[in-house]
């Protein structure tokens, strides 16, 4: 099936030799020697044309759509992994942020509990030292106490044993206006001390 269409059209024009007709017969000149005709090799790049034009509609701009649509989706994919480079970026800073204010907040926080600490310590042994020294005190207090109450209870038992030897001693041989004389004196004597 071989398409003559050059003839063709030829023909239907003038029946006068044209430029087209020259120019076949100057490629018929040219090619004619390989064995290449003319008519055919035109008819050839015809449908090369349209093959290659069907191809292109059909295939090959598919293609180049879905690479165009493969290589924008892979533009976003990588504007989204920047994205998210620095998103992740900005995160570990302000998580690094986070972490040092906690260690600031967690010194600060030990600082005030060991201060806490040493202040009750102190205090501690502040209510330690004043009760021991209340105690010491109650406990000398109680010590002057009896100690007093021992010499008033020594001097009452001297007393007694003055009175009760002098009685003795003067119901022998003192009067009893010498008696009286003692016993005043005496009791003079007892309530000076």
């Amino acid at each position: 099936m071989h398409f003559e269409i050059i003839p063709l059209l030829a023909a239907a024009t003038d029946n006068t030799p044209s430029v087209l007709d020259s120019g076949i017969d100057a490629i018929q000149q040219v090619v004619g020697p390989f064995g290449v005709k003319p008519t055919l090799l035109i008819a050839q790049i015809i449908n090369f044309a349209i093959v290659a034009f069907v191809v292109y509609q059909f295939g090959i701009k598919a293609v180049l759509v879905t690479m165009d649509e493969r290589n924008k989706k892979i533009a976003d994919g990588l504007k989204y992994t920047d994205e998210m480079k620095k998103k992740l970026a900005d995160t570990e800073v302000q998580q690094m942020e986070v972490l040092k204010q906690a260690s600031l907040e967690g010194k600060k926080v030990i600082t005030e509990a060991r201060d806490t600490a040493k202040a009750l310590a102190e205090k501690v042994a502040q209510d330690a030292t004043r009760q021991a020294e209340d105690t010491l005190k109650k406990g000398q207090a109680a010590i002057a106490l009896e100690r007093q109450q021992m010499l008033n209870d020594l001097r009452r038992e001297v007393a007694t044993l003055v009175v009760s030897t002098t009685h003795r001693v003067l119901d022998r041989d003192l009067t009893p206006e010498e008696r009286a004389r003692y016993n005043a004196s005496a009791a003079q004597d007892m309530s000076k001390n």
